[in-house]
């Protein structure tokens, strides 16, 4: 019986520190997430300034194409305003 008792003793202990040991890995893990965590916050920030500048790149891009479709339209109108004054 006594056996018994000191055998349940060193499996709590032991059980115990097993515990703790999982908890520190644990803790070293998620400290090891929050530093990617910081930097795929870095990563987005980079991101997000590429992407403004394709926005900016975008918006000029469709006003040139608008600005010489118009410019395209408006000689074409003046060519057919000469060919009909020439009939």
């Amino acid at each position: 019986m006594d056996r018994e008792a000191g055998m349940t003793e060193w499996n709590d202990d032991r059980l115990d520190e097993f515990r703790e040991r999982v908890d520190d890995g644990f803790a070293k893990v998620d400290r090891r997430f929050d530093a990617i965590d910081k930097r795929f916050d870095s990563v987005d920030k980079r991101f997000d300034a590429l992407n403004e500048r394709f926005d900016g790149f975008y918006r000029i891009l469709l006003q040139g194409t608008v600005a010489m479709v118009v410019g395209i339209l408006g000689l074409l109108g003046v060519l057919v305003g000469m060919v009909g004054l020439q009939a």
